[in-house]
């Protein structure tokens, strides 16, 4: 498969200044001028010169630009992927740098949760309320695993607009998103075992290969194009993998989405290498493009591709409602569900189903989608304009989460820190990988209430920055 365009301008560029075309010291052409030249977009041009900085052939100075390194390194070594080593020190990692988005004194760009105003509260409330007028006994019964029949098959029915056609019984209710990743880790894979994950990736799935003591391979997810599948195939040409976690659309954290010829390439290489294919789509339904992506689930002719997600991101965090189609491991899966929580909540479960059957939910989803774009486009304009030079934003189709890429003179640790102490929570990028890569990286969550207030924070991140 060809590499990518933004791979083939740094090698150019690496070769001109290998050639003597750039001197050691000297200024490179602006990415505005670059993009000009080459025909290409500034993000092509941005990540062209980010990957130059990452192979130390470049550096960028702020307010000035890109140089040339004066000390240029002997040989440039191609990727090598292998398993990352787990220290064991995961959770306490996390522990720590998720505690501050408890904190509602805090601008909030650390956490994964909507505020509450782009959530069915009032709905949910009514429903939950007139549930139990009418049948208050419903708090007292168990509602074993699968789960309700009724929110299983809306989920059926809802997920006809992904390209699955679904019985109930292929359905399974789980406690949120992260306990059906959970679920099928624990259905394919035994201690020891190797997985695939994207890099950078869900904090959750990091803590679920520590507490299963499982290997992982991270394999590059770019913000744009997505998990890099020339690195994952080769992987598994010499790892033996077991499965693949795999968010295919708005991944968290870069808000990256698949193409439809990488879809297809993913579940090619997954026959190939036979491994499994865990599909994160818990924020699918939040897509711009006003329709949603097909899952991968749907092009599974085998049967054998694993698709979770959850209600977490759009309906309401605090019920924990969350699904797992398990095709042949669903067996499996069920058995694990039950030994370990026996039963789901019956209220909310019912809740929920009645909210989906009166066509609330649409609404709805129209309506943040809309408000989160407006979000989008708001802070992408202050990072670009307060941050330091060379500065990178993703630019997400979906979702509600950003993945900003400092400069490497910027440790974001310790901007984490600064950060908390001027009342503003961001999460640091080594909360998304098992190796230190993302230093200079961080994500935030622009599902706020968007005011002065959260501008001004905003702009005092980009000053921390220079301090």
């Amino acid at each position: 498969m060809d590499r990518p365009l933004y791979e083939k301008i740094a090698d150019q560029i690496a070769h001109q200044v290998h050639e003597g075309i750039f001197l050691p010291g000297s200024k490179i052409p602006s990415v505005r001028k670059s993009s000009k030249q080459m025909e290409v977009s500034v993000a092509t041009i941005l990540q062209a010169y980010s990957l130059l900085e990452d192979r130390g052939v470049i550096k960028a100075r702020p307010q000035k630009g890109y140089f040339v390194q004066e000390h240029q390194p002997q040989k440039i070594e191609p990727a090598k992927i292998a398993p990352a080593e787990n220290d064991g020190n995961t959770h306490a990692l996390l522990k720590r740098l998720l505690r501050p988005s408890q904190n509602d004194k805090l601008i909030q760009f650390d956490a994964t949760v909507p505020a509450s105003q782009f959530l069915p509260i009032r709905q949910l409330q009514r429903s939950v309320g007139r549930l139990m007028r009418l049948a208050p006994e419903i708090c007292t019964a168990y509602e074993f695993t699968p789960g309700s029949l009724n929110l299983r098959r809306q989920i059926a029915i809802r997920m006809l607009d992904t390209g699955c056609q679904l019985q109930p019984d292929d359905i399974t209710i789980t406690l949120g998103c992260q306990n059906a990743l959970m679920l099928s880790l624990q259905a394919v894979a035994n201690a020891g075992d190797t997985i695939a994950i994207e890099s950078p990736t869900y904090h959750g799935i990091l803590q679920a290969i520590e507490v299963l003591n499982l290997k992982a391979i991270e394999v590059p997810c770019l913000s744009e194009g997505g998990i890099d599948l020339d690195l994952l195939d080769k992987a598994a040409m010499e790892w033996d993998i077991k499965a693949c976690i795999v968010t295919p659309n708005n991944q968290n954290p870069t808000g990256a989405s698949l193409s439809s010829p990488s879809r297809k390439r993913l579940i090619e290489l997954s026959k190939q290498h036979n491994l499994t294919l865990i599909e994160d789509d818990v924020y699918g339904e939040l897509s711009y493009l006003g329709k949603r992506e097909r899952a991968l689930k749907a092009d599974d002719t085998n049967d054998s591709i694993i698709y979770c997600s959850s209600f977490s991101k759009s309906i309401a965090p605090g019920f924990r409602i969350g699904w797992v189609i398990g095709g042949h491991f669903q067996q499996r899966i069920e058995h694990h569900a039950y030994v370990q929580s026996l039963a789901t909540p019956t209220l909310t479960q019912t809740a929920i189903a009645n909210f989906l059957e009166n066509g609330a939910y649409d609404r709805h989803l129209r309506k943040t989608r809309m408000t989160y774009q407006e979000n989008l486009s708001r802070c992408q304009s202050l990072i670009l304009e307060h941050f330091p030079v060379g500065t990178q934003v993703s630019s997400p189709k979906g979702g509600f989460l950003l993945w900003v890429t400092l400069p490497d003179s910027v440790n974001t640790m310790q901007l984490h820190e600064k950060a908390l102490e001027n009342g503003i929570g961001i999460l640091p990028g080594l909360a998304f990988s098992l190796t230190s890569q993302f230093s200079h990286h961080f994500r935030l969550n622009y599902a706020l209430s968007w005011d002065n207030k959260t501008d001004a924070a905003l702009r005092r991140l980009g000053q921390l920055c220079h301090q």
